[in-house]
C-alpha cells in the first residue's frame, strides 16, 4: 500500500501572514552569494555554449590593474574566475549610461559566444559590433554573415559581407493573408509618428505608402525595378499632371488600374486623391519628409537587388548587422524600423526553426521610436523563435516611448542587467527592485552622572529596523563604471539579486583568439 499523500503546506515558508497568530519576521533581502552562484549548475557557462545561453559575466574574478588613462584615470580588468550565463526564453534588458562600456562588458562578448546554431540580429550604431565580431562568426563559427552598412562605418574587414534588403522583392514574395499587412508593415517601419496627439497626417501617410509598395510589387512596369528607390521616386510624382489630361495625375491613373491586392491599392489611391486644398498638400508634404532618407545615394546599395531573405535569419544561421553612423541614427531611425519589423514579421510567419531562438540585440532600442508590435507582442516573441536583448542608457528612454507600458515590458523580461548607472530614475527604479533587509541602529548620548554612576549607562542603545537592500546613491556607487571591483547588478524575476563582474572582451581570456578586426 502506498504511502497516504500529504499536500505541501503552501504558507510554511512565507516570513509573514501565516496565520492570524503568526508573529512574522522583518522584510530580509539579500544578494545571492558568489559561492551559490558559482556552483549552480544553470548558471555556469561552457566556452562553447551548447544551450545558446547570454553571457553575463564572472564570479570570482581577479581585478587587474592597466596602465592610466591620459587624463589619469585608472583602468581595470577582470581575468579568471567562473563564467556565468542564463537561457531564459524570455527578453533581456540591459541598463547602462552612456560610455559604461555596455559592449565591451555585455555585448561583443555575447556575440562572442552565441554557437553557430543561433541567428543573430544586430542593430549597431557606429559599426563597432560588426567590426569586431562578423569576421569570427563568419570564418570560425561557419555562419553566414550579412551586414547591411550604408556608409561603410564597419570599416574594410566587413565588406566582403555586405548585402541588401529588398523588402519590396520580399513583399512580392506574400501569399494574399499578409500582403496587404506586409505593405503596412513596411509603411508603419518608414514613417516614424512624433510626439504629437494628431497623428492624422502620418496616419494618411502610411495608407497611401502601403498603396504605393503594393503598385510597386504587383504592377508589370516596374518589374525589374521593384525597390524602395522606386516606391521614393513615385512619391515624388503623387502630384505630377498627366499629360494627356492635365485634370488628372498621371499617377492616379496608373493606381486606379491595378486591383491586386484585393482592391487596397486601389483604394489607397482613392482615399489620397480625394483630399482637397491644403489637406492633400499636408499629407503629400508629410509623407515625402518621411522619405526623405531613401534618397541619399549610398542607400541603394542595402535597398536594391535581390538582398537577404528575413526568413533566412530563423531557418538558417545567419548573423545580420545593419551598422549606421552614430550622428545619422536620427534620421535613418525608419531604415532601423523597417530591418528590426521586417525581420520579426518573418519570424511569426516562418514555422521552420534552425537551432535555438534567434537573439535580436537592440542597440540604442530607443532610436527605434514607438514600435507598437514591442508594446503589444514582446512578449509572444519567444513563442515564435525570436529573443529580444534590449540595450538602453537608462529606463527613462524606456518610459518616453512606452509611457503607459514601459513597467510591463521590464516585468516580462527574464533578466535586468545593470551597471554605469547616472540618472537618478533607474538607481531609484532598480533600489526598490531590490527589496528592504533588517539592519540595526546604533546611537549615543551622553549619560548624567546618576545614570553613569548608579545604572552604569554608557548612552549607547540599538534599535532593529528595516532599509532598502541599496539606496539610489548606493546602486549608482557601487556598480559605477570606475567601480574598482568592476560590479554589475543582475536581476531575475523569482531569484536573489545577484552580483557579478564584468568581463572585457578585449582583456579576458575566455575570449582570446576570438576578436579579429
Amino acid at each position: 500500500m502506498s504511502p497516504q499523500y500529504v499536500p505541501p503546506d503552501l504558507l510554511d515558508d512565507l516570513p509573514r501572514g501565516r496565520s492570524a497568530e503568526h508573529v512574522g519576521t522583518p522584510p530580509h533581502s539579500y544578494f545571492e552569494s558568489p559561492k551559490n552562484l558559482a556552483a549552480t549548475e544553470s548558471l555556469r557557462f561552457d566556452p562553447t555554449n551548447p544551450h545558446s545561453k547570454l553571457f553575463l559575466g564572472v564570479v570570482d574574478g581577479q581585478v587587474q590593474e592597466g596602465e592610466r588613462l591620459p587624463d589619469g584615470r585608472p583602468t581595470r580588468y577582470v581575468t579568471g574566475g567562473i563564467p556565468i550565463g542564463i537561457g531564459d526564453d524570455r527578453h533581456h534588458v540591459l541598463a547602462g549610461g552612456s560610455r559604461g562600456n555596455k559592449g565591451r562588458a555585455s555585448i561583443i562578448p555575447i556575440l562572442l559566444t552565441l554557437p553557430a546554431s543561433t541567428s543573430a540580429f544586430i542593430l549597431d550604431p557606429k559599426g563597432e559590433l560588426a567590426r569586431f565580431t562578423a569576421q569570427y562568426r563568419a570564418d570560425v563559427l561557419g555562419q553566414e554573415v550579412v551586414v547591411l552598412d550604408p556608409f561603410d562605418v564597419s570599416g574594410p574587414g566587413t565588406r566582403r559581407f555586405r548585402g541588401a534588403l529588398n523588402v519590396i522583392r520580399q513583399l512580392q514574395r506574400s501569399d494574399r493573408r499578409t500582403f496587404v499587412p506586409n505593405a503596412r508593415l513596411i509603411a508603419d517601419s518608414l514613417i516614424v509618428s512624433g510626439d504629437f496627439k494628431d497623428r492624422h497626417w502620418d496616419e494618411c501617410g502610411k495608407q497611401i505608402l502601403a498603396g504605393l509598395c503594393g503598385h510597386v510589387a504587383t504592377f508589370d512596369r516596374y518589374e525589374g525595378v521593384r525597390d524602395l528607390v522606386t516606391v521614393w521616386h513615385l512619391a515624388a510624382e503623387l502630384a505630377t499632371r498627366d499629360p494627356d489630361d492635365p485634370q488628372r495625375y498621371w499617377l492616379e491613373k496608373e493606381l486606379l488600374a491595378n486591383d491586386a491586392a484585393g482592391g487596397m491599392i486601389r483604394n489607397a489611391a482613392k482615399a489620397f486623391y480625394d483630399r482637397t486644398g491644403g489637406e492633400f498638400s499636408s499629407v503629400l508634404s508629410n509623407l515625402r519628409k518621411h522619405l526623405d532618407f531613401l534618397g541619399i545615394e549610398c542607400m541603394r546599395d542595402c535597398l536594391t537587388g535581390d538582398g537577404i531573405d528575413p526568413r533566412n535569419v530563423k531557418r538558417k544561421s545567419v548573423a545580420l548587422y545593419s551598422a549606421i553612423p552614430a550622428m545619422r541614427q536620427h534620421d535613418l531611425s525608419g531604415w532601423q524600423r523597417l530591418i528590426f519589423q521586417q525581420i520579426a514579421a518573418a519570424h511569426e510567419e516562418e514555422t521552420q526553426q534552425y537551432g535555438a531562438a534567434t537573439v535580436a540585440i537592440l542597440e540604442e532600442m530607443h532610436t527605434l521610436g514607438h514600435l507598437s508590435i514591442l508594446e503589444s507582442a514582446a512578449a509572444q516573441f519567444a513563442g515564435f523563435g525570436l529573443k529580444l536583448f534590449c540595450v538602453l542608457q537608462d529606463l527613462g528612454q524606456l518610459q518616453s516611448r512606452y509611457p503607459k507600458s514601459w513597467e510591463t515590458f521590464i516585468g516580462n523580461a527574464g533578466c535586468l542587467q545593470v551597471f554605469s548607472l547616472n540618472d537618478q530614475t533607474t538607481q531609484e527604479y532598480v533600489s526598490k527592485r531590490l527589496g528592504e533587509t533588517p539592519t540595526i541602529t546604533r546611537s549615543t548620548n551622553t549619560p548624567g552622572f546618576d545614570q553613569a554612576t548608579q545604572q552604569a549607562a554608557t548612552g549607547e542603545s540599538w534599535s532593529l529596523g528595516v532599509h532598502r537592500l541599496l539606496n539610489a546613491e548606493e546602486v549608482g556607487r557601487f556598480f559605477a563604471r570606475e567601480d574598482k571591483k568592476l560590479r554589475q547588478l543582475i536581476l531575475r524575476p523569482g531569484y536573489r539579486p545577484a552580483i557579478l563582474q564584468r568581463a572585457f572582451y578585449d582583456q579576458h581570456e575566455l575570449f582570446r583568439g576570438r576578436v579579429h578586426e
